[in-house]
């Protein structure tokens, strides 16, 4: 099983609205309009200027597309903001409004957040749909989707299933999208599909809180957790009387001294009798290392704007090696 964990608020890089009441959510729609997400596109075929000094614009040569551009761009009506380039005949579509139309007719005034990455490039849409889960001392997750698209081509039209841990608003994403689809044409989402996403979601819920109690229940010590860590990042192999590189040492004591900072926050919080035992557990533990990898190591320890937009570029996108071993070890 493969989780990613997503912290979705304070990022300055990205526009993001949520709705007043999380559990409740609001109009998809609505919320795209005040996050800035329903901007129109164009499609201008891609010109250059030649060695004659005129404008030209390629065209296909042969075929049924043939006299079509080679190329053209996608451009914001707003502002002239090239968002993305692609061949001439990908398929158009005007806005992300697709996205929200099909959000809400499967899932209505359940839309949480939506946001919008950078000048609009890609898009990220989250609704609650479902009950919440309690694992016990007020640990609470439940079950949610996030709807993803973009004019830049970097992401599909994709809803993923995801469970939310309500401390410290972090998510569980799914690696696998439950489906994909085109955004040329409205999609009437069958009752038979909705159904489907429901039992899917809930599925994950329960998949997730099973595995946490099982996780809850076993103890896990300040050793073991620091083995862990140096598991998870080793020092490199050296011949006998090198020096380690002092930049790769650098990095890899971050690196763990990061997972071992989350390690103290989530055992003060959950496990109060940590401080005098140094025991948590193992779901705390697996928590630190997601949460140090997605907060800190992807962001390569920035708090810049670039760093919070490819920390979560690599949530969506499945990518948290160091997550996916330690539950791999956690579990097995």
């Amino acid at each position: 099983m493969e989780w990613i964990r997503n912290r979705t608020d304070s990022m300055d890089t990205m526009t993001q609205i949520s709705g007043a009441n999380q559990h409740l959510g609001g109009n998809a729609l609505d919320v795209m309009e005040e996050a800035g997400a329903l901007f129109d596109v164009s499609y201008p075929r891609a010109e250059f200027l030649s060695a004659s000094g005129d404008m030209t614009a390629p065209l296909i040569g042969t075929g049924i597309n043939a006299g079509m551009p080679l190329n053209k761009y996608v451009v914001r009506d707003d502002d002239d903001t090239v968002l993305g380039i692609h061949s001439g005949t990908f398929p158009e579509s005007g806005s992300y409004r697709f996205l929200g139309q099909m959000a809400e007719r499967i899932f209505p005034n359940s839309t949480t957040s939506c946001t919008v990455f950078d000048h609009g490039e890609r898009v990220a849409l989250t609704q609650d749909i479902g009950k919440s889960v309690d694992l016990g001392d007020g640990d609470v997750i439940r079950p949610q989707l996030i709807w993803t698209s973009s004019f830049n081509g970097q992401w599909a039209t994709k809803v993923h299933d995801l469970v939310g841990r309500l401390w410290c608003t972090n998510q569980l994403i799914s690696a696998t999208a439950l489906f994909s689809v085109k955004h040329t044409k409205f999609h009437d989402i069958t009752f038979a599909q909705r159904a489907n996403i429901i039992e899917a979601a809930a599925t994950r819920a329960q998949i997730v809180a099973t595995q946490a109690q099982m996780m809850k229940d076993q103890a896990f010590t300040d050793q073991q957790f620091k083995e862990l860590t140096r598991g998870l990042v080793p020092l490199p192999p050296k011949k006998e009387g090198e020096e380690w590189h002092m930049k790769a040492f650098n990095l890899i004591e971050r690196k763990r001294g990061a997972m071992t900072a989350k390690w103290a926050e989530e055992c003060e919080h959950w496990s109060p009798n940590h401080a005098t035992t140094g025991v948590g557990n193992k779901w705390l533990a697996y928590n630190a290392v997601q949460g140090a990898e997605q907060h800190q190591i992807n962001a390569q320890f920035t708090d810049s704007e670039v760093g919070r937009q490819r920390s979560l570029t690599r949530a969506i996108n499945g990518k948290a090696p160091l997550a996916d071993k330690a539950l791999a070890l956690l579990v097995n």
